[in-house]
């Protein structure tokens, strides 16, 4: 699902064109790519880091004490039973089970009011419970569609959370006369956060964060010698840290907790593991690119 959300924003941000540049010019790109904002820069061996002193979107983070984390992708039990809201104030989705299915037992869309231009909308969702449609999904998470018309959304699991999608389109509820963005991470509002554990979620983002980075080094070295795919994850990395600043900049107290950030960064550990695994899954153009270079090879044997 944020696949297609970095290959909107790589688009978009200077950042990639840099990384681009360097890929042109020859430069070996993958040591750049590692960094992401809030995280310490690599130094040479012998050194001393100094902790980033701006505070961005998603906090700063703590010291990486202890281990790397290798997130698991959360069982659907990670969400049933609690109701929660995009943004950590807006919409809000309550999930229940109908034997061993997943269903939405309550769904409310905060939006615009269309009738009136500036005034807030607020839908509660009849026809609950509403059923949900499996979809496959390359990231390494469960993924779901709810059936209901008017606003047909997927989204992923999170821990405790959902990173939901809708091609980039808000819904238009006519006969409430609401539109209604669902796009973004729906999970715990802000007064449900334990003030004392955000220094604790700070520090475990960064050592996801050691995750992402030891994953891409590999998946990285896995494909070196193929150029098209190489250059495709290179992008994606960096276009990660772009994707994660616009999802979560609007999350409730996101600078004083991160935890819309952590979240997101567990996910993309999750999807750089399946990848890992199980292989790049690369859009129309880099696979026409990749064919193109392997004929090459074929032909030089």
């Amino acid at each position: 699902m944020f696949e297609s959300w970095f290959r909107t924003l790589t688009a978009r941000h200077a950042c990639v064109l840099g990384v681009a540049a360097l890929i042109a010019a020859g430069v070996q790109p993958a040591r750049a790519q590692l960094v992401l904002p809030g995280a310490v820069a690599p130094t040479p061996e012998g050194t001393v880091a100094s902790p980033a002193k701006k505070r961005s979107v998603g906090g700063e983070m703590g010291a990486a004490a202890g281990p790397a984390i290798m997130p698991k992708a959360p069982a659907e039990d990670a969400i049933v039973g609690k109701i929660i809201k995009r943004d950590g104030e807006g919409s809000a989705i309550e999930f229940s089970r109908a034997g061993a299915d997943l269903q939405v037992a309550k769904l409310t869309l905060v939006g615009d009011d269309l009738r009136r231009s500036g005034e807030a909308c607020r839908v509660e969702v009849a026809g609950t419970p509403l059923k949900l449609t499996a979809r496959q999904s390359e990231t390494g998470l469960r993924r779901y569609q709810i059936a209901f018309p008017a606003c047909a959304f997927t989204f992923d699991v999170l821990d405790g959370a959902i990173l939901v999608t809708n091609e980039g389109k808000a819904c238009e509820l006519k006969d409430a006369g609401c539109r209604a963005d669902p796009e973004g991470l729906w999970g715990m509002s802000a007064d449900e956060i334990d003030p004392k554990k955000g220094e604790e979620m700070l520090g475990a983002r960064a050592r996801v964060e050691k995750t992402v980075r030891s994953t891409f080094r590999a998946l990285y070295d896995q494909y070196k010698k193929e150029k098209a795919i190489r250059n495709f994850i290179v992008k994606e990395q960096a276009g990660f840290s772009s994707w994660r600043e616009e999802v979560c900049r609007s999350y409730a107290r996101e600078p004083d907790f991160g935890y819309c950030a952590l979240r997101l960064t567990e996910a993309r550990a999750i999807a750089l593991g399946a990848q890992l695994a199980t292989g790049v899954k690369l859009p129309p153009g880099v696979v026409e690119e990749a064919a193109a270079e392997n004929t090459k090879k074929d032909e030089k044997k």
